[in-house]
């Protein structure tokens, strides 16, 4: 499908590779040492979240437009559980106000054979129609075990399961150089299937401030911005009654002590009435009609995420953070602290 929206996982448990980009080196000065790090509120970007384009820049049909029924199915791992109602909840605070019953199907460590798990049990053969999903969104590529054939292969099959129902399928970040097979895999994917739309992660992880240290997992702004750019893609369904539906697959034991780090903090609750146990302040924005914006760095898919040329520092002691899509309602940000706990290891399972 020529509809592109432009915005994993983690790396393979024992899987190393020695062409990953050195980290870049902590800038000293002579006789004071190491210089403290830039403050979150200048770091934090300001993401404007914008409905899908063609490659021709045209706006593209949403997912909403063509679906028969409001029922979305996400499949995916760490970075997708990471947004799910057991953790932050992002992707229900994100999508149920646009009238979607969402179920996060996702956990740490999960190659892309996972996704044919989740759909032996959750879309049988002989599915009844009140059970049947009218969309599904499937963010599985990082842990595709360094074998293109046999992961394109794979997601070959979840596809033709999935079809003819309207299916987003996300890209990777490069945090390796060989995951570019894995994009390639899924753009070409993408372009031959009616039903496909790419959303473009691997372009909108480019932003500072999306991913944590280990180059991968998103920070509590990247799940926000992800759980967004869902939400701009897909778009509202008209007349939907929208509920956060509880996860069948909830292993997460993979992470191991990292899971804080990777996947965020735990919520009190599943589903839509879920809250997490850091300390957040909320306020509720409306699109800006004013803010400046450039492109993205270029990339092999229409960009529709734009950033302000330029932002305002919060105060110190907190960071702002604005995501918001092009379709109403308006949609709630929280400013968050950052983390007290280390980030994890670039080698730590997803």
């Amino acid at each position: 499908m020529v509809a592109t929206v432009i915005a994993g996982c983690g790396p393979v448990g024992g899987e190393t590779d020695d062409s990953i980009p050195p980290a870049t080196p902590v800038p000293t000065i002579a006789g004071v040492g190491v210089v403290p790090a830039v403050p979150s509120a200048v770091r934090e970007p300001v993401i404007v979240v914008r409905a899908p384009v063609n490659e021709d820049g045209i706006e593209a049909q949403l997912v909403g437009e063509i679906a028969k029924r409001n029922r979305v199915l996400m499949i995916g791992d760490s970075i997708l559980a990471s947004t799910s109602s057991r953790y932050g909840n992002h992707m229900c605070d994100a999508v149920v106000p646009l009238g979607w019953q969402v179920q996060v199907e996702a956990e740490p460590s999960r190659f892309v054979d996972f996704g044919n798990r989740v759909l032996d049990r959750l879309l049988p053969l002989d599915v009844a129609t009140d059970d049947d999903w009218g969309a599904a969104v499937v963010f599985l590529g990082t842990n595709y075990g360094s074998n293109a054939l046999r992961y394109e292969a794979e997601l070959v099959k979840i596809l033709d399961r999935l079809a003819p129902r309207p299916t987003l399928l996300l890209t990777v970040t490069e945090y390796r150089p060989n995951y570019v097979e894995v994009n390639e895999v899924v753009n070409r994917l993408g372009a031959d299937r009616d039903n496909v739309t790419v959303l473009d992660w691997k372009n909108i992880s480019e932003t500072p401030g999306i991913l944590s240290n280990d180059r991968l997992h998103p920070t509590e702004t990247g799940r926000r911005v992800l759980a967004e750019s869902v939400a701009a893609a897909l778009g509202p369904f008209p007349d939907g009654i929208g509920d956060c539906l509880r996860s069948t697959f909830r292993d997460d034991s993979a992470v191991g002590g990292n899971s804080t780090t990777v996947l965020g903090r735990p919520s009190t609750a599943t589903g839509s009435t879920a809250t997490t146990t850091a300390t957040t302040t909320t306020t509720t924005v409306r699109q800006s009609t004013t803010t400046p914006t450039t492109s993205l760095p270029s990339s092999t898919t229409t960009s529709s995420l734009t950033i302000p040329t330029s932002t305002t520092p919060a105060p110190a002691s907190t960071t702002t953070t604005t995501a918001t899509t092009a379709v109403p309602p308006p949609i709630s940000t929280t400013t968050v602290a950052a983390p007290a706990t280390p980030l994890p290891d670039p080698l730590t399972a997803p």
